[in-house]
């Protein structure tokens, strides 16, 4: 049986993530901050996850009792959705910028290891942190983490090599989540499997990656 850890389970995408790989026969385990306030069915196993809290990604990585053929890093903030060009309130930075690429680093590191072979990390980005298509200061503390984690996904992909570990960023299009809102057109079972198509043709989408959920490769 094929295990994946998906980071950010208790909503949105990851949520989704979740549903489909159960559906699929896969084993499950999630991710969440607070595990005990979740009503996931009882055959996925979760873990405490604060991607702020180093010390609990150290803690999983020992407790895991099964390689990961996929890991699937879906946590995330987005900070305040600012119009112009305006310096972040340096609390909102702290917090955007420690959850959104130091702790995608740290889950990097800490679970490399644990990965089966030829497994495959996926992280979610999103367009807005792509310097090409840059068109707009909107969300720029978001556009700015997410472009820093497009480089950790680049660098990771990099580092881990010639271990034949896959390190790809995916964007799962404007999706009506929580953080994407109620207007837009893209609901998450289809996000999801797009992005799960991505992830599990490795040939098509190589490691170093930064592809949509269509599978369309996206400009740094």
């Amino acid at each position: 049986m094929k295990t994946v850890l998906v980071v950010g389970a208790s909503r949105g995408l990851g949520l989704e993530f979740v549903r489909q790989y159960a559906a699929a026969g896969w084993r499950v385990l999630a991710g969440l901050r607070h595990p005990a306030s979740t009503d996931l069915p009882a055959a996925i196993t979760t873990h405490a996850i604060d991607v702020c809290n180093l010390a609990s990604i150290d803690a999983v990585a020992e407790a895991l009792q099964h390689e990961l053929d996929h890991l699937v890093i879906s946590a995330g903030a987005l900070g305040v959705k600012n119009l112009g060009f305006e310096t972040p309130d340096p609390e909102d930075f702290d917090r955007v910028m420690r959850t959104n690429v130091l702790g995608t680093i740290a889950l990097i590191e800490q679970l490399a290891p644990r990965m089966a072979a030829g497994g495959t990390i996926a992280v979610l980005s999103s367009r807005m942190g792509s310097i090409g298509d840059a068109d707009s200061p909107f969300a720029l503390l978001y556009r700015c983490s997410k472009a820093a984690v497009n480089m950790v996904v680049k660098c990771a992909a990099s580092a881990y090599a010639d271990s034949g570990l896959r390190i790809v960023a995916l964007y799962p299009g404007w999706v009506r989540t929580e953080m994407g809102g109620p207007d837009a057109p893209l609901l998450p079972p289809e996000s999801v499997t797009g992005m799960r198509r991505v992830i599990d043709d490795a040939d098509a989408f190589p490691s170093g990656g930064f592809f949509s959920y269509r599978g369309d490769p996206l400009p740094w």
